[in-house]
């Protein structure tokens, strides 16, 4: 039976499997898809802090560096920082620490040096304190600093006072003191006319009986004082005389010097206007101060012809002056160079000044007797040798003229 449903079921097969296939029109194959194009990633940022924050630290660490290298220089004043620390405590909040003063304490000296003696036993009633026969030091000697006297108010001076009160009364003395030494001053209205006092002494004329004793009072005086007593005379009535007169003196020739000074600004008024001639007085002298513009040659003392109206116009000017003429020549602080006649600006300003004298003097405007020439280099400037025209100004020429007839 098996066999047989195998052999219906091959005949089954068989015309199925014999059957044609059928064709089936697919149709072209397919086209591929396009490729889309590759999409680019944004860039992702770079590793690390931004550039401004490097700078930044770096200026940071700097600063920091440079604030500690001050800090370590420092040299903080404690006392400052603790009062201004003092001061920021009580501003900004409440003093906690009240200041304890602790009162000062007396001392007793006889209780600190107080020792108490050693005492040895015995077998008597009587107790006794150790004894030497060694000589113990002596307690010094205290000095004496005040001066000797009897009234320790007074001093030497109200003593030596005390002692003249009566020729002080009748005005014949007067007693002061300076540096520590009396003087005891006798006036020249004395009773004799004649010499008095130390000058009598050293003359050997006779004293008369005041002075004598004035002079014994004196010597009384000294031995009770300890500062140096001295006795002078006053001016005599010559010596004011003469120093009257040497005022008087003084007076004139300011007053000559006055005159002068007037004569001669008038007679140099043109050269006072042009700035080449200046005109002071100065006590009772007369200076005429020449400015070295053209004056002389570069280095030289030989005057510019140029110069020579200015001269004469000053020798007129002092035609009439009967003091004393002195010419000095002053330089500026440049050293001379490549010059075989002078040295140095001492040479110069000796030369350029004779230069000036010999023509006042040769023209005779002045006496050669009365007049002196000096030389004074650079070593009185009237204005500073930095700049050009400083320089111009302290090269120069000075004629003195002293008031009065010299």
């Amino acid at each position: 039976m098996p066999e047989a449903a195998e052999s219906e079921a091959a005949e089954v097969a068989e015309p199925e499997a014999a059957a044609p296939e059928e064709e089936v029109d697919i149709g072209p194959p397919p086209e591929p898809p396009e490729e889309l194009p590759p999409v680019e990633c944004p860039k992702c940022p770079a590793g690390g802090a931004p550039a401004w924050m490097a700078t930044f630290a770096d200026m940071a660490t700097l600063l920091m560096a440079f604030f500690v290298l001050l800090l370590s220089f420092a040299a903080m004043n404690v006392p400052k920082f603790k009062e201004v620390s003092g001061s920021m405590n009580d501003s900004m909040g409440v003093q906690r620490v009240v200041p304890v003063v602790e009162p000062p304490t007396a001392d007793n000296i006889i209780a600190d040096q107080f020792m108490q003696a050693k005492v040895e036993p015995t077998a008597l009633s009587t107790i006794s304190e150790q004894t030497t026969d060694e000589e113990q030091p002596s307690d010094p000697e205290l000095k004496i600093t005040t001066k000797p006297s009897n009234d320790p108010n007074s001093s030497d001076l109200e003593k030596v006072r005390s002692a003249l009160k009566d020729e002080i009364t009748r005005g014949q003395v007067k007693v002061t003191e300076t540096d520590g030494r009396i003087s005891v001053v006798m006036t020249s209205d004395q009773k004799d006319g004649e010499k008095q006092g130390a000058e009598g002494l050293e003359s050997g004329q006779r004293l008369d009986e005041d002075t004598v004793a004035m002079f014994a009072k004196v010597a009384q005086a000294q031995a009770e004082v300890v500062s140096e007593v001295e006795v002078l005379r006053s001016p005599s009535a010559e010596q004011q005389s003469f120093d009257s007169a040497q005022g008087s003196d003084a007076q004139e020739g300011e007053d000559v010097a006055q005159s002068e000074y007037e004569q001669i600004r008038s007679r140099l008024t043109t050269e006072i206007a042009n700035g080449q001639v200046n005109v002071e007085r100065i006590n009772d002298e007369v200076k005429i101060s020449l400015a070295d513009q053209g004056a002389f040659v570069s280095g030289s003392a030989d005057l510019r012809t140029s110069f020579y109206s200015v001269l004469a116009s000053v020798g007129q000017a002092l035609v009439d002056s009967p003091g004393q003429v002195t010419v000095a020549g002053h330089t500026d602080d440049v050293p001379v160079a490549f010059s075989e006649r002078f040295q140095s600006n001492w040479d110069l300003s000796a030369a350029r000044s004779a230069s000036v004298a010999d023509y006042l003097v040769g023209e005779r405007y002045i006496q050669s007797g009365a007049v002196t020439v000096t030389g004074y280099a650079d070593t009185v400037p009237i204005a500073s040798n930095d700049t050009a025209a400083g320089r111009a100004q302290n090269r120069r020429i000075e004629i003195t003229v002293k008031g009065g007839a010299g």
